[in-house]
């Protein structure tokens, strides 16, 4: 039996050797390796497209997104192009866009971002990347549709500009030059030879405008004397007046700005429908007896701040000095180039006169117990020759007034006396008595009348 077994095992092996062995398994081979792109360390701008490369960390945990930082290097290069671009404008032009500068560069990049696109993307064990492009063609002629229609709008508001000055004239000379504030790198013109003689940029005529208003503006005020003698109690309200010199009309809604002194502290008024305004002088310290108050147009406030920076126009100041009500003032006359000084009296008297009747002044006999220090010059000038024996002697005097703060040690104000002849046939000395009686009535009449 167990013979048996051993013979049936044999014949299970022989059976088992000669049945045919399975094909062996295939081998894969692996996979090759992406190549790497050349643009990973950059690329080179070409006729079509501005390039932006992005690299991040694989596995980065800081929130940042591949695709913005490729755009980020984009917008990157415009603002560096375009700030390059307005420096050379603005240099060129003598225009200054600092104003505009944050806006421009904001609606530049934000243009550009509606024309970008990720083009190809990569990643290897360590790092992956971003190839974003920009369409130069699509941003360009966007650009320039925006401009042509900006440019349309502004020039609608320059033709609608009222040779008047008005506060709408103002408003659309702001509204002409913001139309067209984000394309002032390519500086828009008008061409139009049925009105300028040469193509000129909208900036340049608004800023003609300006500069024509500007010497057009008087601000004047009431009390009339001031007008004379720009000179007021600190207790006192003054009618403020803006008008157009060569219309002669008073402009409503013009804004004045009021500054003090060297103060950067400054009022802002507004003139109402007759063109006018009332102010009331502020009090004046204890440690001064006056000071300077001055009027001018304020422009930053009749446009945007942007538009007046642009257009850059110097305002023409009007002073006015504000003294204590009865100030104390102590007197110095110098009368120079006349030996006989008795005339200068009555000089002397009208100037006394004018201080005491329209400031309320107590004249002081020691400079320490004045406020005020009111120095009078007058000097004269003798033609001693006569052409001939029917020709009289002739003086012609001249002086000024001024005022200093005997407290600060400054002069506040200081006044021309217009020049005054006066003439004698029998002696130069009577000419100039003449001379200074004429001055004196000049100012009774002039500055104190």
């Amino acid at each position: 039996m167990r013979y048996g077994l051993y013979i049936l095992q044999i014949f299970l092996l022989l059976i088992l050797s000669c049945t045919p062995k399975p094909p062996p398994a295939p081998v894969v081979p692996p996979a090759p390796a992406p190549a790497v792109p050349s643009w990973i360390d950059g690329k080179t701008e070409d006729s079509l497209y501005l390039y932006g490369v992005a690299k991040m960390k694989v596995g980065n945990n800081k929130g940042e997104d591949l695709d913005d930082i490729a755009f980020g290097q984009i917008s990157g290069l415009i603002k560096q192009r375009l700030k390059s671009r307005l420096k050379h404008v603005s240099d060129s032009t003598g225009t200054n866009f600092i104003g505009y500068m944050d806006q421009i560069i904001k609606s530049r990049v934000s243009r550009g971002l509606m024309h970008m696109e990720t083009a190809e993307k990569y990643k290897d064990k360590n790092y992956e990347y971003a190839l974003a492009r920009l369409d130069k063609k699509k941003y360009i002629n966007g650009i320039l549709n925006d401009k042509q229609k900006a440019k349309n709008a502004a020039i609608g508001l320059v033709n609608s500009i009222d040779k008047n000055i008005s506060a709408d004239s103002f408003k659309n000379i702001s509204k002409a030059v913001d139309t067209i504030s984000m394309f002032l790198d390519y500086y828009p013109m008008i061409d139009d030879s049925s009105k300028y003689e040469r193509p000129i940029g909208i900036v340049d005529i608004a800023r003609d405008y300006i500069q024509a208003y500007n010497d057009r503006i008087s601000i004047s005020f009431d009390p009339d004397f001031l007008e004379s003698m720009p000179l007021i109690n600190d207790n006192k309200r003054i009618r403020v007046s803006a008008t157009d010199q060569l219309s002669g009309n008073n402009i409503k809604g013009a804004w004045i700005a009021t500054r003090f002194s060297n103060s950067d502290h400054h009022d802002l008024i507004l003139t109402k429908d007759d063109g006018t305004t009332l102010y009331q002088t502020k009090p004046i310290l204890h440690e001064t007896g006056s000071y300077v108050l001055s009027f001018e147009v304020d422009y930053s406030a009749m446009m945007s701040p942007a538009t007046a920076r642009l257009l850059y126009v110097k305002s023409k100041t009007f002073p006015l000095t504000v003294v204590l009500s009865a100030p104390k003032i102590y007197f110095e006359n110098i009368i120079k180039d006349l030996d006989d000084t008795a005339p200068s009296s009555k000089v002397v008297d009208a100037i006394r006169q004018c201080f005491i009747n329209k400031y309320s002044a107590i004249f002081v006999k020691d400079k320490k117990d004045s406020d005020i220090l009111l120095r009078l010059q007058v000097s004269t000038l003798e033609h001693k020759e006569r052409v001939s024996d029917i020709y009289p002697y002739f003086v012609h005097a001249s002086g000024s007034i001024s005022l200093t703060d005997t407290r600060t040690n400054v002069e506040v104000f200081n006044q021309e006396i217009s020049e005054q002849k006066g003439s004698d046939f029998q002696s130069i000395e009577k000419a100039g008595i003449n001379a200074l009686k004429n001055l004196a009535e000049a100012l009774g009449l002039g500055i104190c009348g």
